[in-house]
């Protein structure tokens, strides 16, 4: 049994590849980056982050990239964003309400705490305002301002130095023998 097709209509076709640019243009315009297939519809799209664009653009080497990813994926799990996994329980954090608490995120809160007493306040107060930016809300992030807001420096080519620095120090914690990988 074959199918039948329907007509080629050509306005609906040039309907639905406006529809789609329109589309294109809204996500570029939140920060996404979008794949299209060959046939122009979109395969995918998803926001990069601060760290990505530093790592693309050659202001940051791929060894701070990675401290900075590891850093993202433990702050995920220890805020409940990265999937529950293990035993769980409902703790209540003195406002009255429980919260449900796993013990990989308690770890991974100590982790976090251990890793960002590790590389001094300046640093620590940006990667904490970069790993909300990125993890927790999930927003198209004004890097340089965030900078800019932390650390004073307003200039465009001190401020790629700003969070190379802080990232530098964050590899050299990890590098140290005495942060553990969250189990």
């Amino acid at each position: 049994m074959t199918r039948r097709r329907k007509p080629h209509d050509p306005a609906a076709a040039e309907r639905q590849r406006a529809a789609t640019r329109a589309e294109v243009e809204r996500l570029e315009a939140m920060g996404a980056e979008v794949n299209l297939g060959p046939d122009g519809k979109i395969l995918s799209a998803w926001r990069s982050n601060v760290f990505t664009v530093l790592l693309r653009s050659g202001s940051i080497t791929p060894n701070h990239h990675a401290a900075a990813m590891r850093l993202a994926e433990t702050w995920a799990t220890w805020r409940g964003l990265a999937g529950a996994t293990g035993r769980t329980e409902f703790v209540d954090g003195g406002s009255g309400s429980a919260e449900l608490v796993t013990d990989r995120m308690l770890m991974a809160g100590r982790q976090v705490e251990r890793t960002l007493a590790g590389v001094g306040p300046m640093d620590e107060a940006l990667l904490i305002a970069f790993m909300v930016a990125t993890v927790e809300e999930d927003r198209p992030m004004a890097w340089r301002g965030i900078v800019e807001r932390v650390s004073g420096v307003t200039g465009r080519d001190a401020q790629p130095a700003i969070v190379r620095a802080a990232l530098e120090n964050l590899r050299r914690v990890y590098e140290a023998p005495k942060v553990r990988e969250v189990a």
